[in-house]
């Protein structure tokens, strides 16, 4: 009697078995769980990180790789005229002293970052650009000319001072550091990328 007491106790084990073993069966006759699933199922994590990266790095914006403390003088020379003909000993010439603080970086909106092997992305850095300034200074501009340099037109300092920021100077600030940014685009990325995926090996290019 006690024999048959515990052969009734394992139905309600046996019934499970087999409610699982045909609920498996099914799933899979369907195609609810097939190698694909599986697949997608146990390869979702490199997935997941590489959209970890990728948000990591875009998250930052525009980044200062570099900041150059610049020093210079701007010049302005003119002189007067008749009848559109320079009149001797009439030069000026005008002078203005300036200094200010110049980052240059990238947009990193426009990095790109792509998987080359299972544990490798090739990251594309966009070309260099002048980012922003701080702590810009001009002295007063100083004058110097001949005995009739009362006659030539007088330099106009706004234009001045806004030449010393002329597009054409920025870019001649990015073009003379520019393998400076590229080292420093270089450990920057490599710092964001390895905090999210350490064991992952970084190629880069750039733009340009």
């Amino acid at each position: 009697m006690k024999f048959f007491k515990a052969r009734v106790l394992l139905w309600p084990a046996l019934l499970l078995v087999v409610l699982l073993g045909g609920g498996a069966a099914a799933a899979f006759a369907s195609g609810g769980l097939n190698a694909l699933g599986l697949k997608s199922l146990f390869g979702s994590s490199s997935s997941e990180r590489d959209s970890q990266v990728v948000q990591a790095v875009t998250r930052v914006q525009e980044v200062a790789l570099l900041r150059l403390h610049i020093e210079g003088i701007d010049r302005h020379e003119s002189n007067g005229e008749f009848l559109g003909v320079a009149i001797p000993a009439s030069e000026k010439t005008t002078l203005l002293q300036y200094r200010f603080d110049a980052k240059l970086g990238v947009d990193s909106s426009k990095v790109k970052i792509e998987r080359t092997g299972p544990e490798s992305l090739r990251v594309t850095i966009p070309e260099s650009k002048f980012i922003g300034f701080d702590n810009l200074v001009f002295e007063d501009a100083l004058e110097r000319g001949n005995p009739l340099s009362w006659l030539a037109e007088p330099a106009v300092q706004n234009r001045m001072r806004d030449n010393v920021l002329s597009d054409e100077n920025k870019q001649k600030y990015v073009t003379q550091n520019e393998e400076a940014l590229k080292d420093q685009a270089k450990v920057f990325y490599r710092g964001i990328i390895a905090s999210v995926a350490p064991e992952v090996t970084l190629d880069f290019e750039f733009a340009g």
